[in-house]
């Protein structure tokens, strides 16, 4: 089992290791097999739900884990079964893995093969170009619909057409920025993203953001409010990166708002340390709060997905920072970026 490709565990009737092919520990950093023998699956990934007193498997949340499920439904009907799951680890990292399960005996003794097979960068590639294409539609038809009109009202009075040639402006640019906010999530996930660093200041950056912001279709009906205590400082950092996470935190605070809902945006200096936020009023709810930053994980129409995740990737692997939130009845949601002024 040692030159096979795959990870390979071998478990025991209480899913506990029994083996662990080199593979594995080669593709997960695992240096002494002694260290997983007797763990669970969950456990040697360091799932946060196997970290309860019962271990992996115990959870409320582990009802719904495929690894879970396939080990279970193998040992009780000694079939084989392939499933999906996603783990969290303690330490942030996400796991997408499609794993499968197989009975066999051994001198009198019943075991479970079960290999893991990593799949989230495809699935995490293939979510990113449903979104390339669904946002790049979107706003294509948007010019071309503004291009007819233009055309369709030759005769039309001077502040017409100028409105028309301004919303074709602001358009355009849209189509330009989503572009290169898809060149740069992809450049990220497979880390050949080049950082960039220039010095700026906090108020131009979160004012050119509020700005973009303001001519996006989501934007229709609600109110972009800057903080009137946000401070002006300078920051060396890569100002693109930190745009296209600030413009992400506000694009998903503007879609989870309602018509006639506020949205503030802040910025302060703590420590050195640049703290950007954007507040609504909407809560997140319990069950999703836990997934927020997971790959993949969307609250939206299928299309969306990546928001969240991308913050957190370009905050915390380019930008050298941290992200986190907080949501409860009364006060809403507000997200938070925090990034040295100085990398």
């Amino acid at each position: 089992m040692d030159k096979v490709e795959q990870n390979i565990l071998i478990l025991n009737d209480k899913r506990q290791t029994v083996y662990v092919n080199r593979t594995l520990m080669n593709n997960y950093g695992i240096g002494d097999a002694q260290i997983v023998l007797g763990l669970r699956p969950g456990e040697i990934f360091q799932c946060t739900n196997a970290l309860t007193d019962g271990g992996c498997g115990t959870a409320v949340f582990c009802r719904e884990c495929g690894a879970v499920n396939a080990i279970l439904e193998t040992q009780l009907k000694g079939e084989e079964r392939i499933e999906e799951c996603v783990i969290t680890s303690a330490d942030g990292e996400t796991y997408e893995l499609s794993v499968s399960s197989k009975p066999f005996e051994f001198r009198g003794m019943r075991y479970t093969l079960f290999s893991i097979c990593d799949i989230g960068r495809q699935k995490r590639m293939n979510v990113l170009e449903q979104i390339f294409f669904h946002d790049i539609i979107n706003i294509a038809g948007g010019i071309h619909s503004m291009l007819q009109l233009i055309l369709e009202e030759k005769q039309a009075k001077e502040p017409e057409r100028e409105k028309l040639n301004r919303l074709l402006m602001a358009t355009s640019e849209q189509l330009i920025n989503e572009l290169c906010a898809h060149k740069t999530l992809k450049a990220a996930e497979t880390n050949e993203l080049l950082v960039s660093n220039s010095v700026f200041s906090s108020l131009d950056v979160l004012k050119e953001v509020v700005s973009v912001a303001e001519n996006m279709k989501c934007s229709f009906g609600k109110v972009i409010y800057c903080d009137a205590g946000n401070t002006d400082f300078q920051i060396n950092a890569d100002e693109s990166l930190l745009r296209r996470v600030l413009l992400n935190m506000l694009t998903n605070a503007i879609e989870a708002s309602s018509i006639g809902d506020k949205v503030t945006v802040s910025v302060c200096c703590k420590g050195g340390i640049a703290v950007f936020a954007v507040h609504n009023k909407q809560v997140i709810p319990l069950e999703h709060r836990h997934l927020i930053f997971r790959k993949s994980f969307t609250t939206k129409k299928r299309g969306s997905g990546l928001g969240t995740h991308s913050i957190k990737l370009l905050t915390e692997r380019y930008l050298h920072g941290r992200v986190d939130f907080h949501t409860d009845e009364e006060n809403g949601t507000v997200f938070r970026v925090h990034i040295p002024i100085i990398l």
